[in-house]
């Protein structure tokens, strides 16, 4: 049977469940984005595979990923796609002023941890009809696709119809327990972040990674333990007392950012999310 009449019967919500799986790799990740179980998102491309007549995913070592056989169903789907998250996102825009509702907020472990969890106590204090999910990923969220309302990240976007505006510049310095013994021992973010700027100064720094996560949490621990360094924004390292900063220039700098689409800007409940933690969020890397 041809490809079209095949997929003439499908409707979005089978072209979404594919489209998730191909951009997030997992059951799990899909799962929590449609808010269903795992069993369903495969249950729900199974069948679409049985009545499509082909494999539209193979799964690999690292997850999901689309056959060739994929790429025409994919196509169609970002195409019926695009102007829907459009008329969504100017339905936000024309919604009352009513603050209240779900805002997403996209950004890595760090951030979300010492940086925007701390302002939520104030923001739900002046907004109490306001929920707010943090969306902890070291990937970047797609806002166009609405995975995220508001994303704080480490640098500007380049592409996109995306605002973006800069929360500050952000340096970084060694910390360490000064009950340390090794002091050449560093703990280190694994493979999986071996691009980002602190894990290619540490590769040059003539420091051992004698400790190594994908995450923070354990890698601060380490070092307020006095396993080893660990390089950390300034902001966060002053906030552990048994940490002591290396002296001198700051090895690394980085900028943060806070980005919204375009579209979104004037949403109620998006504008004062993005007023709030752009206010609050620079006035705490003032004063750190």
């Amino acid at each position: 049977m041809p490809l079209q009449k095949r997929t003439d019967a499908l409707d979005w919500n089978d072209l979404r469940y594919v489209l998730a799986l191909a951009r997030h790799g997992s059951l799990s990740a899909t799962a929590r984005l449609l808010k269903v179980n795992h069993a369903t998102v495969a249950r729900r491309i199974a069948a679409l595979e049985g009545s499509l007549g082909m494999t539209l995913f193979e799964r690999r070592a690292r997850g999901y990923v689309p056959t060739p056989a994929a790429a025409p169903v994919l196509q169609a789907a970002e195409q019926i796609e695009a102007p829907l998250l459009r008329l969504a996102r100017l339905g936000d825009a024309k919604t009352g002023e009513q603050i209240a509702g779900t805002v997403r907020i996209t950004c890595t472990e760090g951030v979300a941890s010492h940086t925007v969890a701390p302002q939520l106590a104030g923001l739900r204090q002046r907004w109490p009809g306001l929920q707010i999910e943090l969306a902890v990923e070291h990937r970047s969220l797609s806002l166009a696709r609405r995975e995220a309302d508001i994303a704080i990240r480490w640098a500007r976007p380049k592409t996109g119809e995306l605002y973006a505006s800069k929360l500050g510049a952000v340096p970084y310095r060694l910390y360490r327990n000064p009950a340390a013994l090794d002091r050449n021992a560093v703990a280190a973010f694994d493979e999986s972040l071996a691009e980002i700027p602190e894990s290619l100064w540490l590769k040059t720094s003539g420091l051992t990674q004698a400790i190594r996560s994908n995450s923070m949490i354990p890698l601060v621990a380490a070092a307020r333990a006095g396993a080893c360094a660990v390089l950390l924004p300034e902001y966060i390292g002053r906030q552990y007392a048994e940490l002591m900063p290396d002296p001198g220039k700051p090895p690394v700098t980085r900028e943060l950012w806070l980005v919204l689409h375009r579209d979104l800007r004037n949403t109620p409940r998006i504008r004062v999310v993005t007023d709030y933690l752009s206010d609050s969020i620079r006035r705490m890397l003032r004063t750190a």
